[in-house]
């Protein structure tokens, strides 16, 4: 019987458990799938509020009257390896979550319109879920990567705009960002053909930050005819504290079932501080009853993201920002957001429909990232408006690998979520 052979793995704690990276400093701002990707804000009617406040803030002083709203949606996560695995099924997960509860009040004035808004919303879903399994060609034994992560990023948003031209308002923003994520990656190994004296082997991670933070955004938008709309929202980077806890596990079984455990480490209340990117959007809207069309850019500056914290990397002796700065110079670009919206308004009937893509800050490509929005929306009499939406989210990412040969394999992982959202809204 052989021992079990030494394999050359590419794992995300490749730096070490101890010594935090770039794609710390990034991971909580990845997605921020909790709005549409119509966040320029151009076509205030088509925007719920959370795109206000989380958008262009300028967009509130369009609600003329004050009103309730809040939903919730049934979300499905799906991860699928497009690689030769030996996996022959999807990794599912399904549930129940809440989105968002908002609450807008227009001041009354004399002239113009001054209106405020409060917002608690899920910006940021962390879920994801991507596995790789097969032979490996050169010693004979199955191996399997698995990756899944877990948690959200919540904003509790206030903010106010004013109309201080007759066609041309401005508004500002401010969140308090409050989350948690939990991710986990794992490499094993099992000798089905009883060739070694190993039964299974085990490498694992579990890394879990808290975050607290603040973020704020200003925005505009003019009508220049009674057609045509432009916009500009700029977001300011969010400051975000993270305390982390995180554990490091490498085991065998041999083939009698006893356990060894050859690493064991942990590590709880590392704190350090991030700064996210700037966000800078325009667009272009046209309203022609019953339609309304909204064109869109956003520049999303994860280049200017930075690590802050007095933490040394413990094999070169440097300071962590030194080396973190230099990662994300290296690794990171920015993410170029191109998006559409269109609106029908049959009333009491609302259709809307919205589509967005955009690259990922790893991997220039410009469909890394689609998503789809779709929704209906009836408001009775009463002044209850009752909405259903489906928002269905594509992205792609890669689970690399090198085998003992020394020959990388890139395998690349598609992800699908699918919120199903329902909501009310209520206009005193």
């Amino acid at each position: 019987m052989k021992s079990r052979p030494i394999i050359l793995t590419l794992m995300f704690w490749a730096v070490s458990l101890f010594s935090q990276d770039y794609l710390d400093v990034i991971r909580p701002f990845y997605g921020m799938r909790g709005s549409s990707g119509t966040e320029a804000g151009v076509s205030p009617i088509g925007m719920g509020v959370n795109n206000a406040l989380l958008g262009n803030p300028a967009l509130l002083s369009y609600s003329d009257k004050a009103f309730f709203a809040a939903d919730l949606s049934f979300d499905q996560l799906q991860g699928t390896s497009v690689f030769n695995s030996d996996i022959n099924h999807s990794p599912l997960e399904l549930g129940l979550i809440f989105n968002s509860l908002s609450y807008v009040y227009p001041v009354h004035v004399y002239r113009g319109a001054w209106v405020w808004g409060i917002n608690l919303q899920l910006v940021n879903s962390f879920n994801s879920i991507s596995q790789f399994s097969a032979m490996d060609p050169d010693e004979g034994f199955q191996y399997q990567y698995l990756n899944r992560e877990t948690g959200g990023l919540y904003a509790l948003t206030a903010g106010t705009s004013v109309l201080y031209t007759m066609n041309t308002s401005i508004g500002l923003s401010i969140s308090y960002l409050n989350g948690k994520n939990a991710f986990a990656t794992s490499y094993s190994e099992t000798d089905p053909d009883d060739i070694y004296t190993f039964d299974r082997y085990l490498d694992s991670l579990q890394v879990s930050p808290e975050y607290s933070g603040f973020s704020a955004r200003l925005g505009l938008v003019s009508e220049l005819t009674d057609v045509v709309r432009i916009g500009a929202s700029i977001e300011f980077p969010a400051i975000i504290s993270v305390t982390e806890s995180s554990s490091w596990d490498e085991l065998e079984w041999d083939d009698d079932g006893l356990e060894y455990v050859i690493e064991d480490e942990s590590q709880t209340g590392l704190e350090y501080t991030i700064w996210g990117p700037w966000r800078l959007g325009v667009g272009l809207g046209f309203t022609m009853a019953p339609l309304e069309l909204s064109l869109n850019y956003q520049l999303h500056s994860f280049t200017s993201s930075a690590f802050s914290g007095h933490v040394i990397d413990p094999y070169s002796g440097r300071n962590l920002e030194l080396i973190i700065d230099e990662e994300i110079r290296d690794n990171v670009q920015n993410v170029h957001e191109l998006s559409a919206s269109l609106l029908v308004s049959l009333a009491p009937i609302n259709l809307s429909l919205a589509a967005s893509f955009k690259n990922d800050p790893l991997n220039y490509r410009l469909d890394n990232t689609i998503r789809l929005d779709t929704g209906i929306s009836y408001d009775f009499s009463s002044g209850l408006g009752i909405t259903l939406a489906i928002h269905n989210e594509q992205w792609r990412s890669d689970l690399n690998h090198t085998l003992l040969s020394d020959i990388e394999r890139i395998v690349e992982v598609e992800n699908s979520f699918t919120k199903l959202q329902f909501g009310f809204k209520y206009t005193l």
